[in-house]
């Protein structure tokens, strides 16, 4: 009993946390006949730790949850990790190059051996960070990306969609990192603006432009458009010879539209092994391919005394040799996008490479009644609002994706993840002159059981197992054991499956909408022929207070949980990221705002501690063994009975937040709902009702408030909460509280005591401005005033209340609707009059003064434009400023009697 003065949260933390998962108060039940609420976690990398984005999504699902149960739902939000295959790999392949080896040397056993020791310990740290930011989710369902279970379902969509022709083995171009030796799926390539040489190269009759002048040793088609009337003589498929890096190469005229003409010369050659675009017009015309530069970055045979080396070795010399040949026309700077890997940041060279591919073009889909393709069925969710996007301008940047989005290279080259589940036979036919080699292949979940296949080295994309992550985490793990059940018979056995799925709300940033939501979407419906998810909640990414991005090369800039949880709280950390956020955009954090609201959730602490003094109070005449004066508690009765207007005040002001933060939770508007609930704890609780109840305390009344605003801030600040309703001697958890309910007050009296609030409030603002204290209070037979005089003194800081039959002088009151002034000697009064007098004379001269120098064209022409503007903005200032002294100098003297 009795709560210490101050709130020591890393007392209280991680002993609340126990308490909860001991109570089992966040476990799900599918047999429950509450309405049921689901939505999945997003899975954070296993490698990594708690950063302060994770620390966002997790508060802001954790509000979503705790929300969601306190509206008596049964709730399953399911944690979870992600094995975050080009990560880990990057990070082993780190190591063992610091122990002087590499993954060929050691084999690809020893390799995921190490990984999956290394992952092993990596994965209990991100969940116990996850417990300390207070997520209430269902630890006893944690799922991984890896899990044996999820891997068969992985393996089942892979077959499905073979089988139904939507994914397939193919030599296309793709984006290859040579550092990491993978390839890199098109979103997670990033660009960089790099100043670089342009080069004018002489081909032929023709000038070329190129900025990559060791991609064209192969080059032998020159491409044009084919209305280009500067090259009207040429004709498609005609051939020339040009002498070139190497020699003399016979070139063929290409003819095709990709070609824009009014860019440089309007003609090209083309690398189709290495650009994108060549690839497609080589594929339109049916041109040979050849490739230059080697999967390890090195320039092929091809490329005589340069082969071997690196691009930026080479170049240069290139460079060399075609200005000494002749052909260098033109050298000039100019700035272009380099495509990197968003992952360890090497630089992406475009490869032709045999992979496997999800085509998201073919009409192979069942939806609605009609056979759709994969994108298609993408675009028709969103558009028939199936699924809704928070906000709903990111549907416009969702739908764009759609319609660029080209198939889907899902293999990659290394030896983390879900690995490609297609085995290859080779078999030996004779024929009269040779032996030639004929490859079986075998597409299953399982392994084929004859001897002589090998599995594909290749593993899956990432994202290829995360888009199946809200249904196949719901799959009953026991049953995906026996394999003599079917893909539809694990879905329709598994309770929650059946229970949970679709999910209610996806809530992550919008930065992962393509990475992540869009490919859920794909998968989802193809497999389950139902949507992953109804809404879909985008958060804003969390910049610096001066809202840059936040650096590891600017350590001062990170705000770290895992160090501002033992120095501030979660809470304080919570309600920052809540302040201020709303969805798509980007907010701001720095150490004064999580600051700033610890002293909210001390805010709370001291009110709760106030209310427990009440009812802890030293018994008159009783003294114990100690010789000090014995405590006994205030009885505080179930029921509690508003006495007062303040009583009714209060409860109105209650009952009308509950409703609109209830609202504003409802709508995913998180920041509008902790700005009602702040100045509700704050301004109405704390600074009013607390102050009115040490007139006359309701003991009831307080202990009613209290409960119902730690209920309403639970979602919030969950530890803080549940510490003061466990020191309340509660039997229960607050975490399984359910919402407040609403309770009618009197609106008539609850009026009255707005009129109170107006007249103490002008009487603390008179006596500060004119610089008096503790004046006297008169009024004209008001009868509100005199059965509340004890309350109004004590507010309003003033040094009586009285009542007189007839107005006497001093400064009227205008907030009163019977007359009321404040008893001001006339001296103090005319002081105050003088100091506005000299306060508007010096804002006008301050105006004039800006006025004259913005009415100065020299000024205007020659300052910093900047400047310029800063003084507009301050000129707009200071007219503000003079409106708000005049107004005040002209109440004033209205309102001396």
């Amino acid at each position: 009993m009795g709560l210490p003065k101050i709130y020591e949260a890393s007392k209280y933390e991680s002993g609340i946390y126990k308490l909860w998962e001991k109570s089992r108060v966040f476990i799900a039940d599918p047999n429950s006949s509450k309405p049921h609420f689901s939505m999945a976690m997003p899975p954070p990398n296993e490698t990594g730790t708690l950063h302060v984005g994770h620390a966002l999504f997790l508060t802001l699902q954790d509000i979503i949850a705790r929300h969601e149960r306190q509206r008596g739902k049964d709730v399953l939000w399911l944690p979870g990790t992600d094995h975050a295959a080009l990560a880990t790999n990057a990070i082993i392949e780190k190591k063992l190059a610091e122990q002087g080896t590499d993954k060929h040397t050691i084999g690809r056993e020893e390799f995921i051996r190490q990984v999956k020791v290394f992952v092993g310990n990596s994965r209990d740290t991100i969940n116990s960070q996850i417990r300390a930011i207070g997520a209430s989710c269902d630890w006893s369902r944690g799922r991984y990306t890896l899990d044996d279970a999820l891997n068969r379902l992985v393996n089942e969509t892979f077959v499905k969609m073979y089988n139904d022709g939507l994914i397939y083995r193919g030599h296309r171009i793709v984006n290859w990192d040579p550092n990491l030796e993978t390839t890199v799926s098109d979103d997670e390539v990033v660009y960089k603006e790099q100043k670089a040489p342009f080069y004018t190269l002489q081909y032929g009759p023709f000038k070329i432009g190129t900025a990559r002048p060791e991609t064209k040793f192969g080059d032998k088609y020159v491409v044009m458009h084919p209305d280009d009337k500067r090259y009207v003589r040429y004709m498609h498929g005609e051939t020339f010879e040009a002498d070139w890096i190497n020699g003399k190469v016979t070139a063929t005229i290409i003819k095709d539209e990709a070609v824009d003409p009014s860019f440089g010369t309007g003609v090209m050659t083309i690398t189709p092994w290495h650009d994108r675009t060549d690839f497609e017009i080589a594929e339109r015309h049916g041109l040979e391919k050849e490739q230059i530069i080697g999967f390890d970055g090195r320039l092929l045979p091809i490329a005589h005394e340069f082969a071997g080396q690196t691009i930026d070795e080479a170049r240069p010399k290139i460079v060399k040799k075609l200005r000494h040949k002749g052909l260098l026309i033109k050298e000039e700077e100019y700035t272009h996008n380099v495509a990197l890997n968003d992952r360890g940041k090497g630089v992406i060279e475009p490869q032709i490479k045999l992979q496997w591919f999800v085509d998201v073009n073919r009409p192979a889909v069942e939806w609605k009644g009609q056979l759709r393709s994969l994108k298609e069925v993408m675009r028709a969710v969103i558009e028939d609002g199936d699924i809704q996007i928070v906000p709903k301008r990111f549907e416009k940047i969702y739908y764009h994706w759609i319609d660029n989005l080209r198939d889907w290279c899902i293999s990659r080259q290394i030896w983390w993840g879900h690995r490609v589940p297609v085995w290859y036979r080779h078999a030996k036919i004779k024929n009269q002159r040779s032996k030639i080699k004929n490859e079986e292949t075998y597409v299953g979940v399982v392994p084929p059981e004859e001897q002589g296949w090998e599995q594909d080295p290749d593993t899956l994309d990432t994202w290829f197992s995360s888009a199946l992550w809200t249904w196949s985490t719901l799959v009953d793990q026991d049953l995906a054991k026996d394999y003599s059940l079917s893909l539809e018979d694990l879905l329709a056995k598994s309770l929650d499956y059946r229970t949970y799925h679709p999910t209610d709300v996806m809530e992550t940033g919008w930065d992962i909408l393509f990475f992540w939501v869009a490919r859920m979407i794909l998968a989802t419906t193809y497999v389950t022929g139902e949507v992953p998810f109804k809404t879909v909640y985008l958060h804003g990414l969390v910049r610096t207070e001066h809202g840059k991005k936040m650096s590891k090369s600017d350590p001062d800039s990170i705000v770290d949980p895992m160090e501002v949880i033992p120095q501030y709280g979660t809470d304080a950390l919570r309600l920052a990221l809540v302040a201020g956020t709303s969805a798509g955009a980007d907010q701001r954090l720095g150490k004064a705002k999580i600051v700033a609201n610890r002293n909210f959730a001390n805010k709370l602490w001291n009110i709760a501690r106030y209310i427990d003094d009440l009812r802890v109070r030293p018994v008159e005449g009783e003294e114990n063994n100690r010789g000090r004066r014995s405590l006994r508690v205030v009885p505080v009765g179930r029921e509690m009975m508003p006495k007062s207007v303040a009583d009714h005040w209060i409860l109105n002001k209650l009952s009308i937040s509950t409703a609109v933060i209830n609202k504003a939770l409802d709508s995913f508007r998180f920041s509008e709902a902790y700005e009602l609930l702040y100045h509700f704890v704050w301004d109405d609780f704390a600074d009013w009702y607390v102050e009115a109840s040490k007139v006359e305390p309701n003991v009831g009344m307080l202990n009613h408030v209290l409960e119902s605003t730690l209920k309403l801030a639970h979602p919030f600040a969950p530890f803080i909460t549940e510490t003061i309703w466990q020191n309340m001697g509660k039997k229960s958890l607050l975490a399984a509280e359910l919402w407040p309910e609403i309770t009618n007050a009197d609106k008539a009296q609850a009026r009255q005591f707005e009129e109170l609030k107006k007249i103490i409030t002008e009487a603390r603002q008179i006596s500060v401005n004119v610089g008096v204290s503790k004046p006297w209070l008169f009024n004209k037979n008001s009868n509100l005033i005199e059965q509340n005089k004890a309350l109004i003194e004590r507010l309003g800081r003033l040094g009586g209340v009285e009542t007189s039959a007839k107005l006497g002088t001093g400064v009227q009151l205008h907030s009163s609707k019977t007359p009321a002034w404040l008893a001001i000697d006339i001296k103090d009064l005319k002081r105050h009059s003088k100091k506005l007098e000299e306060q508007v004379s010096n804002q006008e001269s301050l105006i004039k003064m800006l006025e004259g120098r913005l009415a100065n064209k020299a000024y205007v022409a020659r300052a910093p434009k900047k400047l310029v503007e800063e003084t507009k903005f301050q000129l707009a200032e200071e007219k503000f400023r003079l409106e708000t002294l005049n107004s005040e100098l002209k109440t004033f003297e209205k309102s001396l009697t």
